[in-house]
């Protein structure tokens, strides 16, 4: 008798983020994702209270259905979570708070997603610290309920070595999200360049500070830093990012820009300038990720099936928990492009479930 040994690979979990009508709540495919979080629809007040609107978790609270998790992010500027943090008497009652809001709309837990403690403007540098303790008291509140905690964190590993408590993190956080993407950002006075948004890898020309700016570096350190894999999410972005060049004929990486352009963000849009003739599709091997530009002087750094894959493979290589993705309405939704719905959270989605026999 011929015995037959069949073995698997293990499935991630794939995490959503979401902004309310960004598709319609009706069009959210549940089915792609384990976890759904909600942004942008509760906030900290300047007095340290929670803000949520109550229409927006009505809505939201529409998607339950026992088999997907639902989430809300609290998204505030960084003076807010400063403050909130500064007092133990404002975090234990935000706390409660938030833990009523989610027992109220039937949720599971909640995501913090702090820009960046001490590393941004008017951040202070005992952001670091209190940001561990709102985590413990936040921790200790939803665990009463069994609700989970998911922290949003950096890429880039300048900011993560210096905004968080990487011990903390791993102690309290049930989920860490790690935001592998915003590794290249147009400023007119101080990034005047175009770039890659979600590199995998470094190029041979990135030394320095600029060989960190990709996801592998990103990785390399949150786990140097301690963070354990089974609590750690590979953030993968939906959204592109474009520029105009400052001429045509410098059109490779870093090269000179005179401004973003915010207009062409989701792959709904781009894919229409990936599939024209008149533009130029480039793939960089070396940071596995795709560009194309054209004669008009447009430059968009974006996500392909390509890219997708082998964001996927990498994952699964480094053992993390699951992957991220920002965002649902980022992708193409409505089938634009001719590749069915959702083609790229389908790709990640797909790949996170597949088996092997």
């Amino acid at each position: 008798m011929l015995l037959f040994q069949i073995s698997t690979i293990r499935s991630l979990p794939v995490v959503c983020y979401y902004i309310l009508n960004q598709p319609d709540i009706s069009l959210v495919p549940k089915h792609l994702c384990d976890t759904i979080i909600l942004i942008n629809s509760a906030h900290i007040s300047e007095d340290g209270e929670l803000e949520c609107f109550e229409d927006d978790l009505q809505q939201f609270a529409k998607l339950y259905d026992n088999k997907t998790n639902l989430f809300v992010s609290i998204t505030s500027p960084n003076p807010t979570f400063s403050y909130l943090t500064s007092s133990p008497d404002l975090m234990a009652t935000f706390a409660k708070d938030v833990t009523q809001m989610l027992k109220s709309y039937n949720l599971d837990g909640v995501d913090i997603d702090w820009e960046f403690p001490v590393w941004s403007k008017n951040g202070k540098k005992t952001d670091r610290f209190q940001f561990s303790v709102f985590l413990k008291i936040m921790k200790t509140e939803l665990q009463s309920s069994d609700m989970k905690l998911s922290v949003a964190v950096s890429g880039p590993p300048t900011i993560s070595r210096v905004a968080y408590d990487v011990e903390a993190l791993s102690k309290y956080a049930d989920m860490v999200q790690i935001m592998n993407y915003d590794f290249h950002v147009f400023s007119k006075y101080k990034n005047p360049l175009v770039g890659f948004n979600a590199p995998l890898h470094r190029m041979r020309a990135e030394i320095s500070v600029l060989g960190e700016m990709n996801s592998e570096a990103s990785m390399n350190t949150w786990f140097e830093l301690g963070l354990p894999k089974n609590k750690s999410y590979f953030g993968i972005p939906t959204y592109a990012r474009s520029y105009q060049l400052l001429t045509h004929y410098l059109h490779k990486p870093y090269s000179p820009a005179t401004k973003s352009r915010p207009e062409l963000t989701n792959y709904e849009d781009v894919c229409i300038f990936a599939k024209d003739g008149y533009y130029t599709n480039v793939w960089n091997h070396n940071a596995q990720a795709p560009y194309l530009y054209g004669k008009d002087g447009l430059w968009i750094s974006y996500e392909n099936e390509r890219s997708i894959l082998a964001k996927m493979a990498f994952a699964r290589k480094y053992e993390v928990c699951g992957v991220m993705v920002f965002s649902i309405g980022s992708d193409d939704f409505n089938g634009e492009c001719g590749y069915g719905k959702y083609p790229l959270l389908t790709k990640i989605a797909n790949l996170a479930k597949e088996t092997e026999d």
